[in-house]
């Protein structure tokens, strides 16, 4: 039986090593937009890695959120949209705030629907310029 138990926890390790490498694929950042006047606006980017030829693009979800409100209050400006990287490079701020991360699995399944569908591409906004001037022309 000690032999049995050792290659249990040996597959289980592997089993937690093949996960934790299927899950570093997927790359999250957080980036700050902007702060102002007690409001502060950042996107939650993801990409998958390796990057796959027909996917130029890096995804956001575009938060704001204002001073004394409590972490879990946000206003969503942009639920999905992808970013060019030279976008996401004229986005970036020098500034530092308090960010904070929110239920993600919708941007995911819709990162996800977006790879595997192109139909669905059509639906996502591309940024090109930076994100906040990206968000701006949305607003209706």
């Amino acid at each position: 039986m000690p032999g049995r138990a050792r290659l249990i926890r040996s597959l289980s390790f592997l089993g937690g090593l093949a996960v934790a490498s299927a899950q570093a694929q997927e790359l999250q950042e957080n980036l700050v937009l902007s702060v102002s006047g007690g409001v502060v606006r950042w996107a939650a980017v993801y990409k998958i890695k390796p990057e796959r030829p027909d996917d130029p693009y890096l995804h956001a979800r575009v938060f704001e959120h204002r001073k004394g409100w409590k972490p879990w209050q946000f206003k969503e400006l942009a639920f999905h949209m992808a970013v060019t990287p030279k976008a996401l490079a004229a986005s970036r701020v020098d500034e530092t705030a308090r960010v904070f991360n929110y239920k993600d699995v919708e941007i995911r399944a819709a990162y996800h629907r977006w790879l595997d569908d192109p139909a669905t591409r059509a639906e996502v906004p591309v940024c090109d310029t930076d994100i906040l001037s990206c968000v701006e022309k949305r607003r209706p």
